[in-house]
């Protein structure tokens, strides 16, 4: 694990941002899988992989691929105002505040692991080692009482996540210049350079398949106003996205 303060979690000033999760999740690397959520007081199915999240700061928009580092609170429908984009160790919200050193390590594994191409599996490894160390960092400074940490449920794969969190005891290299995105909603991680090209292939297809299906969000809008659960042979709430029955 690298030493100190990098330049991916140095201080930086607040940016009033507007966010709107743009994820579509049949194409994005992602796992569906069965973990704990004692503070929101869930178990069941979650999304874990790579979150598309299009950022607008007032004067333009950029789209940013993302991991949520917020495992205690359920995603707001966008597009969204009261975010800010500011240094990681500066985010997420309550409970789940980080420490410099935790926030280091978040930057580790993402210059290790991420890529706009990583495999499903890959994609819910990190995102499940991220959880793993929100988690245990708000339970080790007092912000979150053991019992309502995030946990996976017995017998679900962490896709590789405990290698992935080993792996920070000999990580030498350097660390990815990463920011958070914080708000009314759930927070995230977001690399400071957006991808480009298949990110905005996938936000226009997503814009797309929102106009097409503008009949039915507006005759189902009332259904939008939180967060709903989807059948997937046991109940899933999914992180990051609405869906309607």
């Amino acid at each position: 694990m690298t030493a100190g303060l990098a330049a991916s979690v140095s201080a930086q000033p607040p940016i009033p941002v507007t966010v709107t999760d743009v994820t579509d999740w049949s194409t994005t690397p992602v796992e569906a899988v069965d973990a704990n959520l004692p503070l929101l007081g869930y178990n069941g199915g979650v999304y874990a992989g790579i979150n598309t999240l299009s950022v607008y700061n007032g004067i333009s928009t950029t789209v940013y691929n993302g991991f949520c580092i917020d495992p205690f609170h359920w995603s707001v429908g966008g597009p969204v105002s009261g975010y800010e984009e500011v240094s990681l160790f500066s985010a997420p919200k309550s409970p789940g505040t980080l420490n410099a050193a935790t926030a280091n390590e978040i930057a580790d594994l993402w210059e290790e692991y991420y890529s706009p191409t990583m495999s499903s599996p890959s994609a819910a490894g990190l995102q499940i080692a991220i959880w793993e160390l929100v988690s245990s960092n708000a339970v080790a400074t007092g912000q979150l009482p053991a019992a309502d940490a995030f946990s996976l449920a017995a017998g679900q794969s962490d896709y590789g996540a405990s290698a992935d969190l080993a792996s920070l005891e000999t990580y030498t290299g350097p660390e990815a210049n990463v920011m958070a995105l914080t708000g009314p909603g759930q927070d995230y991680v977001i690399d400071s350079v957006p991808d480009a090209g298949g990110t905005f292939i996938m936000l226009a297809l997503t814009l797309i398949a929102i106009v097409l299906a503008r009949p039915a969000i507006i005759k189902n809008a009332g259904q939008m106003r939180q967060a709903q659960r989807i059948p997937v042979n046991r109940r899933e709430q999914v992180w990051g996205v609405r869906i309607q029955r």
